[in-house]
């Protein structure tokens, strides 16, 4: 509630940061990508009384193979084809850490059954080509969709249960001279919380637009 003096109480403030990194998740090109991330965040967390956890966890993030000197977006950039626009990519990890702090505001929670059905199938599910439409045939509406509507953009289909803390991230990517209509192909599945270099499993579209080691 408004108070006398025209002020937002310390829960509208909360609630309106915490939209506002929840709208930077889902569309990181507007908002400036991963500084936007880090600075909405940090203020998330200061209203939430966790700034010291959170500065944990995103200085650990480096610890853990997921951030280098310049961010998450460099991590990336050394995995992912070069042409690729990177800002979903980088957001999901960002997620991963909303979700951890839960924070994330998602469209659908998988139940247990469905999450290790996802992560039964998904290491023989990306031994072929696929395409978004693929994904969420397979394995339903996804908990958030990072990186906006557009049917042709880039962006990461991220599934989230209520009984895991891994998160689960489908990276597609399309080529911006496709026609019209054409559908983003899936490079990378991953499940969250270990190494990005070592977590990633990728389609064989994706395999052959890998950056060269």
């Amino acid at each position: 509630m408004i108070g006398d003096d025209g002020r937002p109480s310390a829960a509208q403030m909360h609630a309106y940061l915490r939209a506002r990194a929840n709208d930077c998740l889902r569309r990181p090109g507007m908002y400036g990508g991963e500084v936007a991330h880090h600075l909405l965040f940090d203020a998330l967390a200061f209203a939430d009384g966790q700034q010291e956890r959170w500065r944990v966890a995103h200085g650990g993030l480096r610890e853990r193979g997921r951030s280098g000197s310049t961010g998450v977006g460099a991590v990336f950039l050394r995995l992912l084809p070069g042409e690729m626009r990177h800002d979903d990519a980088v957001a999901s990890v960002y997620a991963e850490l909303a979700h951890e702090f839960r924070w994330l505001d998602t469209d659908r929670v998988l139940n247990d059954d469905e999450y290790l059905d996802l992560v039964a199938a998904l290491p023989s599910w990306v031994a072929e080509d696929r395409t978004a439409s693929d994904v969420r045939d397979r394995f339903g509406p996804p908990s958030c969709l990072l990186g906006g509507n557009n049917p042709r953009c880039p962006k990461t289909l991220l599934y989230v249960a209520s009984g895991a803390d891994q998160v689960a991230c489908f990276h597609l990517w399309n080529d911006w001279s496709a026609s019209a209509g054409e559908e983003p192909l899936l490079l990378v599945a991953r499940l969250g919380g270990g190494r990005l270099d070592s977590s990633l499993r990728f389609t064989p579209e994706g395999a052959r637009r890998r950056p060269a080691a």
